[in-house]
């Protein structure tokens, strides 16, 4: 029962927290063997891989991109407003030299602005096709579900009983959303 409880502590450092084996095996005063023999029985590797790629941590990427390149063209902005209001200055003062290197600044902001607008819509349009090709359908959630209850009434029949009024709310509101 100890190495149950070991296992499971395990799984949980190497899963979600990253931990490698050889931390793990001094942590828990193992052996490195041992703890890479779950993590080879029990698909911890391929388990960890999925969650660190998960659709849910790419689409976080994808908007935090979106708001470092939002954060640039913003302060861009700013910019291009202190130098139209230096070209103001520029042409009172009738300075042609100023005039010209303001002109010229604000000419390439501009472009930089476009080029920030460019890549936030593409990043938009790549996080509306990342959501499409990504969406579980109905039927798919469905027979997923359905074998984890099946899995749960041979595992132990009383929690599957117990938990029909569960499933079947869950079901009822996946299917809402999903729908």
């Amino acid at each position: 029962m100890a190495k149950d409880k070991e296992r499971g502590i395990a799984r949980i450092w190497y899963v979600d927290q990253g931990k490698t084996a050889k931390e793990i095996a001094s942590k828990l005063k193992l052996t490195e063997l041992t703890v890479g023999a779950w993590v080879k029985k029990y698909g911890w590797k391929e388990e960890r891989n999925a969650r660190e790629n998960s659709v849910d941590k790419r689409v976080d990427n994808i908007k935090s991109v979106i708001d470092d390149i939002t954060e640039d063209r913003s302060s861009a902005r700013i910019r291009l407003n202190e130098l139209k209001a230096e070209l103001k200055e520029a042409l009172k003062a009738k300075d042609e030299d100023e005039i010209q290197l303001n002109k010229d600044m604000i000419s390439d902001i501009k472009k930089e602005i476009v080029g920030y607008d460019d890549a936030i819509s593409k990043w938009n349009k790549t996080l509306e096709n990342f959501d499409k090709e990504n969406k579980v359908s109905l039927s798919s959630y469905l027979y997923v579900m359905d074998e984890i209850f099946k899995d749960l009434q041979s595992y132990d029949r009383s929690i599957y009983m117990t938990t029909l009024d569960f499933q079947e709310q869950h079901i009822n509101k996946v299917s809402i959303q999903i729908g």
